[in-house]
């Protein structure tokens, strides 16, 4: 599959081309290669969040099982892919709370500001995130984020309900 070049950012992909592996159930594709359903809109997961963003946290807590004893033993380069997949989680999260596609990663600064719903200060967390993936630190702090977009989802979805 040929990546789109708002999607070429060097620490999602590092050619313009990615081998897709055979097509699995939603959210797995997510594992493989980054904003799949965002680059491809075969399925349109951010019309369904209901569903599709309670996928994506559990997605998160996978590879966070994974993390924890990565970080414990202070491997942090075997952490980086795991990181780097759960950034990929986190922003198609947050730009499918928000009803859209992850349209641009190159430019993700400017798209996490456009978004009404986000947690504070989202996008010096994830500056900080982007630049050092593989630190403890850093994944602490998408944990959080982690957890701060899980309330905002469920203080959306109760909104709606009451509405």
């Amino acid at each position: 599959m040929i990546v789109p070049h708002t999607f070429q950012h060097p620490l999602f992909f590092t050619t313009n081309f990615v081998a897709v592996p055979p097509l699995q159930p939603f959210p797995l594709m997510m594992k493989h290669v980054p904003f799949y359903y965002d680059m491809t809109q075969e399925e349109k997961p951010w019309q369904q969040k209901e569903q599709a963003i309670p996928a994506i946290f559990s997605l998160w807590e996978e590879e966070k099982k994974e993390l924890i004893p990565l970080f414990a033993a202070r491997q942090p380069k075997q952490a980086k892919d795991a990181m780097v997949r759960g950034l990929s989680y986190f922003l198609c999260a947050l730009c499918w709370l928000n009803g859209r596609a992850v349209n641009n990663v190159n430019g993700w600064e400017k798209e996490v500001e456009s978004l009404l719903l986000r947690p504070l200060n989202v996008v010096d967390r994830l500056s900080f995130i982007f630049a050092r993936p593989a630190l403890h630190h850093s994944f602490v702090q998408l944990d959080e984020l982690f957890i701060e977009l899980t309330k905002l989802f469920y203080k959306q979805l109760a909104k709606q309900k009451r509405d």
